[in-house]
């Protein structure tokens, strides 16, 4: 019985000891600025295959919808509920854009957030880039 006393004093001692963090889990919103890469010299898949990693591991599915807006947000995005009404496919709940230009080309990153049944939560992203230089049209093609 002593033997339960001491052992049921000491883990109590340690419970009360133990911090509690207060860091955003992997499921909450980044702290860190968005990276978009060396958008400017590197080909475009390679600027859009590392943004969607950036996006996939960012915006998990589960997460919340609002903090995922505000860490684009906080990232010079600009983001707005989407308004499309024709009910076609999967529409998004948010669409999230940023346009840099730089060094003559223009550079825009789309995050596409898409909710869970109205429940606030991510049920999936899509990141989308396109870089115009110079006299290119959107999608390198003639302007």
């Amino acid at each position: 019985m002593r033997y339960a006393a001491v052992a049921l004093g000491l883990a109590l001692f340690t419970a009360g000891c133990e911090t509690m963090s207060d860091v955003v889990s992997s499921a909450g919103a980044p702290a860190a600025p968005m990276a978009l890469g060396d958008w400017t010299h590197a080909a475009p898949a390679a600027t859009l295959a590392q943004f969607e990693g950036v996006v996939a591991t960012r915006y998990t599915v589960g997460s919340s919808l609002s903090d995922a807006a505000a860490d684009l947000r906080r990232s010079d995005f600009s983001c707005a509920a989407n308004v499309d009404t024709t009910g076609r496919g999967d529409p998004p709940a948010q669409i999230c854009r940023r346009t840099v230009t730089a060094a003559n080309c223009t550079g825009t990153w789309q995050v596409h957030l898409f909710d869970a049944h109205g429940a606030g939560r991510i049920a999936r992203a899509r990141a989308l880039f396109d870089r115009r230089c110079g006299r290119e049209g959107l999608l390198g093609g003639p302007s």
